[in-house]
């Protein structure tokens, strides 16, 4: 296994993370009543679309290669670093 390869599982692995959470925050939301899920709506999706973005790059990552590699891998790292953000900053209003 590759360098490339490694680096792709352990983001596998902190996506799942986050998506994980994403959904504990969603089922919290929900647990307070329907009121309390609407209020939150947008802001869990926002949440899940910036997941996205970042599993989207991961995508593009483990397609890249060469010159390329470094700079995907830059984009794939700061999607991840504003959906963890988002995530726990959202965990904190809630």
């Amino acid at each position: 296994m590759d360098d490339k390869e490694r680096s792709a599982g352990n983001f596998d692995t902190q996506l799942a993370y986050i998506k994980e959470r994403i959904e504990s925050l969603k089922a919290a939301a929900a647990a307070k009543g329907p009121q309390v899920l609407d209020h939150y709506a947008g802001d869990l999706q926002r949440l899940l679309e910036k997941y996205e973005t970042a599993r989207y790059k991961l995508t593009l990552l483990r397609k890249g290669s060469g010159d390329a590699l470094s700079e995907l891998r830059g984009g794939f790292e700061n999607a991840l670093t504003d959906v963890k953000t988002a995530v726990t900053k959202a965990w904190n209003k809630f």
